[in-house]
């Protein structure tokens, strides 16, 4: 069956809170998507695909629904033999062309649950569409029967875009934005970590890196295949975007969401890559507003001083009144780390008691609550200037880290049953359990 104009099924597997989304069709047509999806906290987009072969590959993420325009594909029958293997609610958009045999073969499909022509209105079907994929959750197993392509585990979470930020510095930001990053890798999640400080001298030095290629090859050429791929510098499977070292084109970061060479599309860019967490390096002052309207996801890190809870309800304010209208970041996605913690400064609940003070003399309701609380190791220090992993510096860092990473990318991060390997940091080798490809 050639061309639109001419003339099978699995169950439905749920997921916990938000709803997995994949988007895939031509670029236009998922950032469109991308971008009415993204002040929806009821929808979580997992991935994107612009190709068969490619949405074939990442079936393995296994979203709980689809949203897919058919164009991509060369005619009915390779999108018949897609939609009739695949366990997700799809939501199609055929193009005028498509006969009425063509449509009805297509709605006859179970894996189908709305089927547009030309162009869907996101804004009048969601509420649809996220009761009917709640609605099949409640109904279906955790898991579904998976073909060739369509894995039976899920890559926790779906797509994070992190941004490490609080309003003052040296609070050790870029610190926990490297182990974070590095935890994520470590796991096996396909990581992008992105430094927005300008000078940008904390990652180069944290992980051994040079200070060019970085940030300024995709401001030059805003694509995945010529702005990311070849400016990005590797740390066994962490890849790194170096920030920019010249302060005169610092402007360059503050680009509107829908400028090609935003932040923004740099995160767009980014998924279509194949990163499941993108994690921003964000600098008090600068780029920070640009970073968190691409984000869903804000880990706030501050030290445990009655000024720094000030600061940062000052800047939870900044974030969640001023800006309200401009993120996509739910008040669930906020993680207080209180680091450098040692005898003789606030405790946590002290710290805690100050901020949300301050925040409800603000009118905004109640200060996020301490995720964790991470003590002074004068090893990470040591280790971040040698070059090494700052997650080798001790348990007492690494640990907290490792419990931040279950929440932020999904438990049973414990990599001790799983198949080990080796790679490089700089002078040293760390040990890393592999989870899925």
């Amino acid at each position: 069956m050639d061309g639109w104009g001419t003339t099978n099924h699995n169950e439905y597997s749920g997921q916990d809170e938000s709803v997995i989304m994949l988007l895939a069709g031509p670029p236009s047509r998922v950032n469109t998507w991308f971008t009415s999806l993204q002040m929806d906290s009821r929808f979580r987009v997992n991935t994107f695909s612009t190709d068969p072969q490619d949405l074939e590959n990442k079936m393995g993420y296994n979203p709980e629904a689809i949203l897919l325009d058919s164009q991509i594909f060369s005619g009915p029958e390779p999108l018949i033999n897609f939609l009739t293997k695949t366990s997700s609610a799809v939501y199609i958009v055929l193009p005028r062309e498509a006969g009425d045999d063509i449509r009805r073969k297509i709605k006859e499909i179970p894996s189908v649950r709305g089927v547009y022509i030309n162009d869907l209105n996101l804004a009048q079907e969601s509420n649809r569409m996220f009761a009917e994929v709640v609605a099949l959750r409640n109904q279906a197993p955790a898991f579904s029967r998976a073909g060739k392509g369509y894995r039976t585990e899920r890559i926790a979470g779906g797509l994070r875009v992190i941004t490490v930020w609080n309003r003052t510095g040296g609070s050790g930001k870029s610190t926990i934005a490297t182990a974070l990053a590095l935890e994520a890798a470590q796991r096996g999640i396909k990581t992008l970590l992105v430094g927005l400080s300008v000078p940008d001298m904390s990652l180069p030095t944290f992980l051994n890196l040079k200070t060019t290629p970085n940030l300024f090859g995709w401001l030059a050429n805003p694509s995945f295949e010529g702005g990311i791929k070849p400016n990005v510098q590797s740390i066994g499977d962490l890849d790194v975007l170096v920030g920019l070292q010249d302060g005169i084109k610092e402007k360059e970061l503050a680009k509107a969401p829908e400028d090609p060479a935003s932040i923004n599309q740099l995160v767009i860019n980014a998924t279509f890559g194949g990163y499941s967490i993108v994690i921003l390096d964000t600098p008090a002052s600068g780029a920070y507003i640009n970073a968190i309207s691409a984000s869903n996801t804000m880990v706030m890190v501050s030290t445990p001083m009655l000024d720094q809870a000030v600061v940062s309800a000052e800047a939870y304010r900044m974030a969640f009144k001023r800006m309200r209208d401009h993120h996509r970041i739910g008040a669930g996605n906020i993680f207080v780390v209180l680091n450098r913690f040692r005898s003789g400064l606030l405790s946590s609940n002290e710290w805690h008691e100050a901020a949300d003070a301050y925040t409800q003399t603000m009118g905004i309701g109640h200060f996020p609550p301490v995720a964790e609380v991470i003590p002074e190791v004068p090893e990470v220090a040591l280790s971040a200037n040698a070059g090494r992993s700052v997650l080798t510096a001790g348990d007492n860092f690494a640990a907290p880290i490792h419990r931040l990473g279950d929440v932020l990318y999904g438990g049973g991060g414990d990599s001790s049953n799983k198949e080990e390997k080796v790679f490089r940091l700089g002078p040293i080798r760390i040990r890393k359990g592999a989870i899925g490809a």
